[in-house]
């Protein structure tokens, strides 16, 4: 939780609200359950099944039933002491062998689409965070340059208001009062842009925790100071962070991914092999008289191979390892895109750090000369047109510096973000819901239907 190193109680609150109400990272998450849910469905396709059939008609035939039941009934229907079949019902059930690992192979491609959803869910939710992060330092940062531009428009109006005494006892010229006034001026000019933009950094925070922006305008609109940044950023080994990075976690899993389905493709070249069975009753009735009935079974095994399909199935095995190979290319470029962000923010960060000392260094000698300035020009030794450049350096390096503050405070979001950090204290989810046989499913939703808007 990097953002815990700016010591501020209300940022750590906006945070924690987003992580629970983000509609993006809430969008994630969905995504996740779905593929959690889709291994359930993969897993069942490899286990046995069973199934109901039933089937009745009334013709010429002797089986009257053909056609209208599954294979394994129909394999133990006869017509033996039965004029016609006009009815049929029982079980079956069915399981096909996974002789050469086809449906294993499925079911690791979906875990490891399910571990390259959770890596996108964490990469969505370090993006919230870092963009919560951001607008509130850009909100905080404006708020003081907002403060500064206020005490400069303070000292602007003292001026004017000096000058124009000095003009009302003729001691200075009509030019002195111009110059006073236009000052004042382009300083207050500066108050509504900047109101505008600490609007739009309040209204994104307030989207980010899923609220609508005025609900929140009371809470941020209190200025607050901005929070210091620290001096040393701790960034780790580079193995940590490829270990670390949410981006990088998902291309190795659907490297991984891509890489079973090579399985999946190259098992579909080899027979299925599969076991079935059923029972039932079989009758002739429907205006046969005496109706009768007997029971019937079958059981047996069934193998299918393709053996003349023109290349489909070859062709297909080549493209799952044309994709792996693309997955593999995609990794690559991720571990490279992930370092050159890292090395970026830390020269924009180490940068920005020198540039915030040099501006320190400037706004001193700037505030000594504004002194001086006057000094000589109450002395009468200088006119007001040296003040007036004195102070208006002064105000600019002010807000260069408060400027300057808040875009170190952005590469600080920049670098964490790039680090890829504060993600794995909320891998908690919550549980999915373990699916049913489709009978108990069938009453479950008549009596109760699921709302998946709720």
């Amino acid at each position: 939780q990097w953002w815990r190193a700016l010591n501020d109680a209300e940022l750590d609150s906006l945070v924690a609200r987003a992580v629970q109400s983000n509609p993006n990272l809430e969008i994630a998450l969905t995504r996740l359950q779905e593929a959690r849910t889709f291994e359930a469905v993969v897993a069942g396709t490899a286990l046995p099944y069973a199934e109901a059939s039933a089937g009745a008609a009334k013709g010429t035939g002797t089986n009257l039933t053909r056609g209208r039941i599954s294979p394994p009934l129909n394999a133990a229907s006869n017509t033996t002491g039965l004029k016609h079949i006009t009815s049929i019902v029982g079980f079956d059930a069915a399981w096909e062998i996974d002789v050469f690992g086809r449906y294993r192979r499925e079911l690791e491609a979906a875990r490891y689409d399910t571990q390259a959803a959770a890596a996108a869910r964490s990469a969505v939710l370090v993006s919230v965070v870092a963009n919560v992060v951001r607008a509130y330092v850009d909100m905080r940062g404006m708020q003081t340059q907002l403060a500064v531009l206020g005490r400069n428009i303070t000292t602007a109006q003292k001026s004017l208001d000096l000058v124009q005494a000095r003009f009302n006892r003729g001691i200075t010229n009509e030019l002195d009062v111009t110059l006073a006034r236009r000052e004042l001026a382009t300083l207050r000019s500066q108050v509504a842009p900047l109101n505008a933009q600490i609007d739009a950094a309040q209204y994104a925070i307030a989207v980010l925790l899923g609220q609508f922006p005025e609900s929140m305008r009371e809470e941020l609109g209190r200025p607050e100071l901005m929070p210091p940044v620290p001096d040393r950023i701790e960034a780790g080994l580079p193995l940590d962070l490829l270990r670390r990075r949410p981006d990088v976690i998902m291309a190795e899993r659907q490297l991984a991914s891509a890489t079973a389905h090579i399985g999946v493709a190259t098992a579909n070249l080899y027979p299925r092999i599969a076991l079935t069975a059923g029972a039932g009753y079989q009758s002739q009735g429907l205006g046969v008289t005496p109706p009768t009935s007997q029971f019937i079974w079958s059981a047996g095994g069934l193998a299918l191979w393709p053996l003349l399909d023109f290349g489909t199935l070859d062709a297909l095995v080549d493209i799952a390892d044309l994709r792996t190979h693309e997955s593999l290319i995609g990794y690559k470029q991720t571990i490279l895109a992930a370092v050159q962000d890292v090395d970026t923010a830390m020269s924009n960060f180490a940068a920005q750090q020198e540039r915030l000392r040099n501006l320190g260094d400037a706004l001193t000698a700037s505030q000594r000369a504004v002194e001086l300035a006057t000094q000589r020009y109450d002395r009468g030794l200088t006119d007001f047109l040296n003040v007036v450049d004195a102070e208006r350096q002064q105000y600019d390096l002010e807000q260069q510096y408060a400027g300057a503050q808040m875009t170190l405070a952005e590469q600080f979001v920049t670098v964490y973000k790039g680090l890829g950090g504060g993600w794995e204290q909320y891998q908690s989810v919550p549980a999915i819901h373990q699916p049913q046989p489709a009978i108990v499913a069938a009453f479950r939703r008549a009596i109760k239907p699921d709302n998946p808007l709720k």
